[in-house]
């Protein structure tokens, strides 16, 4: 089941314990795309809406 599927599987199924476990197994395995030291809020706010611009 690829990644997408499971996770429609689990947005049906909430109830299935097993699938979301599976689900959050593999979030915790993918690489982190980008890690980020200590910022501050004014770098927190900026970096929030950079990532919103590249998901959107």
């Amino acid at each position: 089941m690829t990644m997408g599927e499971l996770k429609k599987y689990v947005l049906e199924h909430r109830h299935d314990q097993t699938a979301f476990q599976e689900l959050m197994d593999r979030i915790d395995a993918q690489p982190q795309k980008q890690v980020y030291g200590e910022v501050d809020a004014e770098q927190f706010s900026a970096l929030l809406q950079q990532h919103r611009r590249q998901k959107g």
